[in-house]
């Protein structure tokens, strides 16, 4: 029988976790993403939105907000991470040294707001950089990538790190105005679905959408709305993340975060376990050869006694040989 476990309940779990894993003494940074992902349980929903610079995820952003409000453009412009919240004026705030929050008005962000990694990809640090980011975010991460070149290297190499936080990952396939044909773009769908299958483990939902189109649908050109295809996205998006799928979406990532520094941790728990246990049998072992090691000096010791006395009762008997003849000789002063 499964026993339902309350929200506070919940998070006396959690904050238990991050208590052992001080005592532990656990890498400073595996506990500040559980301790951040537990504070964001009590904060707004958020949507993690992810993808390379050049995958059209500012596009979709933008579009999924009806306005242009993110730059757009084919070269990175941030190495900062934008925290897109409800405000009634827009404005943009640093907090620290590589996060941004921008407060716009627009009513869809009253609940839920976006996280939006901007992060240029240099070489192959910057998909760890992206890992690193989206860590300890609340929420599924939407990964957008670009039907002309789904999948590249980095990519996967994101998707890989990231399936292990327990989080739930929702694709988007980008810019398929770009796609002559319609079976070119069941290509591309079928590409992504596979690799993703086999990189998490599941099949993800999978949306193939044109932000472009999208964003120009909602501006005055309603005719490009079935084009698009984002019309799926977005009823997905509201039926997902409803109060009690954002509830349940919310605990996804600190249990998932949790879960997996329980098995990393316990990893390392039997590790060293392995390591004292081979201790163990190096001293059990160390023990056996002083007992063998005594026992064999104690009989050579017993074997040198009976030399020794041996010896002792031959110097007696010449002693007493000596005497007697001695005694008994001419000329002794005593006879």
């Amino acid at each position: 029988m499964r026993v339902k476990i309350g929200f506070s309940k919940k998070k006396e779990i959690l904050n238990d976790l991050r208590v052992r894993l001080v005592e532990f003494n656990a890498a400073s940074e595996d506990q500040q993403t559980l301790a951040e992902s537990i504070q964001q349980l009590d904060d707004l929903f958020l949507l993690v939105v992810v993808g390379e610079f050049n995958a059209g995820k500012s596009a979709f952003i933008n579009a999924l907000l009806g306005e242009r409000l993110l730059e757009e453009g084919v070269t990175p412009t941030t190495t900062h991470i934008n925290l897109l919240r409800y405000g009634e004026n827009q404005d943009r705030e640093l907090v620290n040294e590589r996060q941004y929050i921008l407060h716009l008005p627009v009513e869809w962000l009253a609940e839920i707001s976006i996280v939006d990694t901007s992060r240029h990809q240099r070489h192959h640090s910057g998909s760890r950089s992206h890992h690193l980011a989206v860590r300890p975010y609340v929420g599924p991460v939407l990964f957008v990538t670009s039907a002309d070149r789904p999948f590249t290297e980095s990519e996967r190499l994101f998707l890989e790190r990231i399936r292990d936080w327990g989080k739930k990952v929702v694709i988007v396939i980008n810019k398929i105005d770009i796609l002559d044909s319609e079976s070119d773009l069941a290509k591309v769908d079928d590409f992504v679905k596979e690799n993703a299958r086999l990189l998490l483990g599941v099949t993800p939902e999978i949306f193939p959408i044109s932000a472009r189109q999208a964003l120009r649908a909602k501006q005055g050109e309603p005719e490009l709305w079935p084009k698009s295809r984002f019309e799926a996205l977005e009823e997905f998006i509201r039926e997902t993340l409803d109060e009690k799928g954002r509830l349940r979406l919310k605990f996804l990532n600190p249990l998932g975060v949790g879960s997996h520094l329980v098995e990393r941790y316990l990893n390392i728990v039997n590790s060293r376990l392995e390591v004292l246990r081979e201790d163990f049998e190096a001293i059990n072992d160390v023990d056996r050869q002083m007992q063998l090691y005594e026992a064999d000096m104690q009989r050579d010791f017993k074997f040198r006694m009976s030399d020794i006395e041996k010896i002792l009762y031959e110097m007696d008997q010449r002693g007493q040989d000596y005497f007697e003849e001695t005694s008994g000789s001419p000329g002794c002063s005593t006879c």
